[in-house]
């Protein structure tokens, strides 16, 4: 099916993870990521336009569902637009019942599917309010990529952990039952005063979730009782007769670490939902509990009951598992709440493709951890990547004619550190200088954007083209306030020239950023800003550009064993900065913003290539945000500090890399947890994986070349889809999108051919395949769906690389709505052969004397395509 996932929660990983299970399962998915907030249903204008690239998108995927995760987000005139498209609508109550009065109620009778994430008692309430079932039980979930089974693995470092906040009106009866405990207790989250000495400080991404886990004995949960919503906007009568939230998301999280896990509950002895919890009375009973526990060496044996229920019952595979079944059968409305409440335990996420973990083959992948380290001491991993990463080469090394050609524009002069400064530096070291107009020479090609762009100037194409003269790049670059109007982007497609926008602090128009070939947004945005990006077919995120000079610098330095020290980069006094220049033998640099903007790139990397670096936030007014030095820190140092700062509506896209902090006690802790994995081959490994996700040189490459793409008509989103087809590569791709061919490597001409075989893993939902170049297909075949396992392709001719590349595009039957996977496995060769001489039946060498009837072949200036469809048993002989 088709699956759209509609808004998000605070905790990503729960949507992420269910994306990675439904594609796991052979689902195509479109995931808009989160952009909303609250409970409330928003429907002002400025909301409507960031919701309305992401309908747009949705409508062209022709989903079967639209999984809705916050019903706030989708007032009646978005709902009216998801169902338009033909879907289902379905919606999850995460904090089900809290919210019932402002959405959740509102919410049930406009879904053909209701998800509750509540007990027994939530489900009767919601049935005696409406005079039926409305839905079942749908507990939290996650996988192992985001929380790996670690308990045990680390030296425990406390007795008990507990997740989650305690400050508040809320939350902080929380505090001083586990202050009361004999056991010593750690807590992780907004403690407010803490005289106690309980607190642990806040934990900032998955990751670090997972390191903390793996130091605990056990997990304690303390939920959340309705009772204390009294006063507050959320109330409403009969809220305190429903109890609490039993299972929120931090139980779901022990469970995936393997954490034998105590709930506090009087009044309880069991959940149902989760036999394996253990609950007790009270904190007392806890306490006793646990002492047991540790006398009689119960914990490894729970812990593993605990894992093996996750694997079976809270992970994403076996939410897909019930999704799958409430999609097609209603049979849930005929049980009562208590069965509905249990409801989900009916199916087994270890039977799921991968146990549910994409790639993880059988079992459960236990040990995978994307969002977090596979070492729990602090390997890290690319927590934002671009969303053209899969398209870059996976050797650094990029051809300089991919960055060749470009004009650059701009109507400042870029600061030190920022995107604009990154390409123009990258592009000069790798050979291949822009054509530069900066604000100087910008008088008589460029004119006042009119009224409402979000641009101060745009181009005047004609002007442009006629000051270059003869030399027609490429590539038009353009940033700091130049922007196009939609004739000026049409002249330069017109002129064969590609046009990219690099986002620098202007607002995010969409009818403004429309023209372009591509728009590139770099580094910390807001969540709206974030979302737009997302949903734009001509656009692409990266968390940072950093220049080659720099990097090459860096590796040089970090190769060289015994860099000791630290560096601290600040505006004034500071208790963290002074803590790190005090607490690291060698040498101390204490340094300020603009030292490192006056620095060389090997100067800079002198200063920042040591074991720990502190970073300062900036100031402006009360917001704080990340230094531009950011990205350049973190690919220097395995280990750089910041004060944490609130994000507010921005998106971090530094996640794990950074280490956030309120106090040197915070930061000693969680340094301590890196310093686990302190040592050469670890540190080279944390940067070169940083280095590949924010190196310039690669990102630049893939971008041009989709801008390129763009221009020429290529159709699809090459940079989201992370395909190029080259000789060997195995890639799932879109039905009804072209793909780009890498034939670079093989030379067309009157005397040779090109050779093209594409194997389809998933033949039956394939029913033709075309060719084409610059937009147009020159050829076609179509068979009936699943006759044909392979097609080879012969092109004849000469191929004009100055008209694009070659594209190829499996198609699908168009009154099918893809029941099964909508993404199919091909597998391509291409080589080159001897020139094709007569018509199809000589086009590719197949068994003697086969007849392929529906082999079809057309022209186009300078080159010819034969298509032949094979059936598994002829694409087998033909290798």
């Amino acid at each position: 099916m088709r699956i759209v996932l509609f808004d998000g929660i605070q905790e990503a990983h729960v949507g992420s993870s269910l994306e990675r299970a439904l594609v796991a399962a052979g689902h195509e998915v479109y995931n808009t990521g989160r952009f909303g907030k609250g409970f409330l249903f928003r429907d002002t204008d400025d909301f409507l336009a960031t919701v309305r690239p992401h309908l747009d998108r949705i409508a062209a995927f022709r989903p079967d569902w639209v999984l809705v995760f916050r019903p706030g987000s989708a007032p009646l005139p978005v709902l009216r637009e998801l169902r338009g498209t033909g879907a289902a609508l379905a919606v999850w109550f995460s904090d089900d019942p809290v919210p019932f009065e402002l959405s959740y109620g509102p919410a049930v009778d406009l879904y053909d599917l209701v998800l509750h994430c509540g007990n027994e008692r939530v489900l009767r309430f919601y049935e005696e309010r409406f005079g039926r079932p409305t839905g079942v039980n749908f507990p939290f979930w996650t996988d192992h990529e985001a929380f790996p089974a670690v308990y045990g693995r680390q030296e425990p470092d406390t007795t008990a952990l507990f997740l989650g906040n305690v400050a508040g009106p809320v939350r902080r009866g929380r505090y001083d039952l586990l202050a009361g405990m004999r056991h010593p207790v750690r807590i992780f989250g907004q403690a407010g005063e803490d005289p106690a000495g309980l607190g642990g400080g806040f934990l900032d991404t998955d990751a670090e979730v997972v390191r903390a886990g793996s130091r605990a004995r056990v997990a304690l949960n303390i939920p959340q009782f309705f009772r204390d919503h009294r006063g507050l906007r959320t109330w409403f009568p009969g809220l305190e007769g429903l109890g609490f939230f039993d299972l929120p998301s931090r139980v779901v999280q022990y469970a995936a670490m393997g954490l034998p896990t105590i709930s506090v509950v009087p009044g309880e002895s069991r959940v149902p939902a989760f036999p394996e919890l253990v609950v007790c009375e009270s904190v007392g009973a806890a306490d006793e509990w646990i002492a047991e526990a540790l006398r009689d060496g119960r914990l490894p044996g729970l812990g593993e009951r605990v894992l093996d229920r996750f694997d079976r019952s809270f992970s994403a595979a076996a939410r897909v598992l019930a999704l799958e079944s409430l999609m097609t059968d209603d049979g849930w409305r005929s049980l009562d709440a208590a069965e509905r409440a249990v409801w989900f335990l009916g199916f087994d996420g270890t039977a799921a493709p991968g146990g549910g973990v994409p790639g993880g083959g059988a079992g459960t992948g236990r040990d995978r951890a994307g969002a977090g380290p596979v070492s729990v001491t602090g390997g890290t991993t690319t927590p934002t990547e671009p969303a053209d990463r899969a398209d870059r080469a996976a050797d650094p090394a990029v051809d300089p004619a991919d960055l060749a050609g470009v004009v650059v524009l701009h109507g400042r002069v870029p600061a030190r550190f920022s995107p604009l400064d990154a390409v123009l530096r990258d592009l000069c070291d790798a050979g291949v200088p822009p054509v530069v107009l900066g604000p100087e020479e910008l008088p008589g090609i460029v004119a006042p954007a009119p009224a409402g762009s979000p641009f101060a100037t745009v181009l005047d194409t004609a002007a442009l083209l006629e000051r270059l003269g003869t030399a027609t790049p490429r590539i038009v670059l353009l940033s700091e306030g130049v922007g196009l109007a939609p004739e000026g982007a049409a002249a330069l497609r017109e002129a064969g020239i590609a046009s990219v926008y690099l986002l620098h602090g202007e607002p995010l128009v969409r009818d403004g950023t429309a023209v372009f070939d591509l728009v590139v947004g770099v580094g910390p945005t807001s969540v709206e800003r974030g979302s737009l990006l997302r949903a734009a077919d001509n656009a692409v995120h990266s968390p940072g550009l950093v220049d080659t000079a720099f990097l090459t610098a860096v590796r040089e330095r970090t190769a060289r064993t015994g860099r000791p020290g630290a560096t601290a980069v600040r505006t004034g006094e500071n208790a963290l900065a002074d803590w790190v220049l005090g607490s690291f033998p060698g040498p101390r640099r204490d340094v300020s913003p603009e030292d490192l903007a006056a620095a060389d790139p090997d100067g800079l990397a002198d200063l920042l290539a040591r074991p720990v670096v502190y970073l300062q936030p900036s100031v402006n007014g009360r917001r704080r945000a990340h230094l531009p030095v950011t990205a350049y820190a973190v690919c220097a140092s395995p280990a750089v500090v910041t004060t944490r700062h609130p994000p507010g509506s921005q998106q971090d896209p530094f996640g794990d890399w950074l280490v956030r902090a309120e106090s040197p006690a915070e930061a000693a802790r969680k340094l301590g947890w890196l310093g686990a994995a302190a040592g050469p081959a670890g540190t080279a490994a944390v940067l070169a994986a940083r280095h590949e996700a924010l190196g310039a040189r690669p990102q630049l490459a893939a971008w041009f070349r989709r801008a390129v793409d763009a221009a020429r008509g290529v159709r699809g989103r090459p940079g989201a889809d992370g395909v190029r087809l080259a000789d060997g590569t195995d890639h799932a791709v879109r039905l009804d999108h072209r793909y780009a061919l890498d034939t670079r490597h093989v030379a067309t001409g009157h005397d040779r051919s090109l050779r093209i075989r594409l194997a389809f893993a998933h033949p039956g939902l394939v029913a033709g395949l075309g060719i084409g170049q610059a937009g147009v297909t020159v050829a076609e075949t179509r068979f009936p769906a699943g006759t044909a396992d392979a097609v080879d392709v012969t092109v004849a001719g000469v191929v004009d690389p100055e008209r694009g590349p070659l594209c190829v595009e499996v198609l699908g039957d168009p009154l099918h709505r893809s029941p099964g996977p909508a993404r199919v496995r091909v597998a391509t060769r291409i080589e080159d052969g001897p020139g094709v001489a007569g018509g199809p039946g000589n086009a590719v060498g197949g068994p003697a004397g086969e007849t392929v009837d529906d082999g079809e072949g057309a022209g186009s200036p300078g080159w010819t395509a034969y298509l032949m469809p094979r059936s598994r048993a002829a694409a087998e002989h033909g290798r």
